[in-house]
């Protein structure tokens, strides 16, 4: 009897010592920005004195699915995946505002235009709505974003467009990098409409 107990010493030594590895560390939580498009070059010219067209981009309307920091992928139709490990580095409504305004004073004439999100100092020539209806993705298959977006005149509060907007990223992401950057070229995608929509009314 009493031979045994070396024995179970011996075992619990090698569970306790074995226990950390078993139970394992948790993988570090990597976290995502959404890009804008590239800085366009410097335009030449005299700018001075002309009057710019006042742009505002209001907050962006997300669903609730994606209204977290987890990052969401799609399972099927009906079933969604919340990333424990790989989340958003700042609240996603406010990023996707930011960069869409960001996107539309480098998209249009920087010489024609102001683009503020949220509150600008003067009144506004253009106000700009959008609210995304979908904007996720799943690995290995594709990414892809829904909005619904308004133009509204301010002067006149007439409505210079509105439109819904599908688009699809032409490959497949194969992890949550790959995700993130291909949700950033479908908001380019959006903003570069927005943009020419409101270049068109001009």
């Amino acid at each position: 009897m009493h031979r045994s107990f070396p024995f179970l010493k011996t075992l619990v030594f090698i569970m306790l010592c074995l226990w950390p590895l078993g139970c394992g560390t948790s993988p570090p939580t990597k976290f995502y920005l959404l890009s804008p498009v590239p800085v366009p070059n410097p335009e030449t010219g005299d700018t001075q004195g002309q009057q710019l067209a006042i742009i505002r981009v209001d907050a962006v309307v997300i669903p609730s699915y994606l209204d977290r920091g987890e990052i969401v992928t799609r399972v099927s139709e009906n079933e969604i995946h919340l990333a424990d490990f790989h989340q958003w580095g700042e609240p996603l409504r406010d990023s996707l505002t930011s960069i869409l305004a960001l996107n539309l004073s480098r998209l249009l004439p920087a010489d024609r235009f102001a683009v503020f999100p949220f509150k600008c100092p003067s009144p506004v020539d253009y106000q700009v709505s959008v609210e995304i209806v979908r904007m996720d993705g799943s690995l290995d298959r594709d990414a892809q974003l829904t909005a619904q977006w308004t133009i509204l005149q301010s002067k006149e509060n007439d409505i210079v467009t509105t439109r819904k907007s599908r688009f699809k990223a032409s490959k497949a992401p194969m992890n949550y990098g790959e995700l993130v950057t291909a949700q950033s070229r479908l908001l380019e995608a959006l903003s570069r409409e927005i943009a020419e929509s409101i270049q068109t009314d001009l």
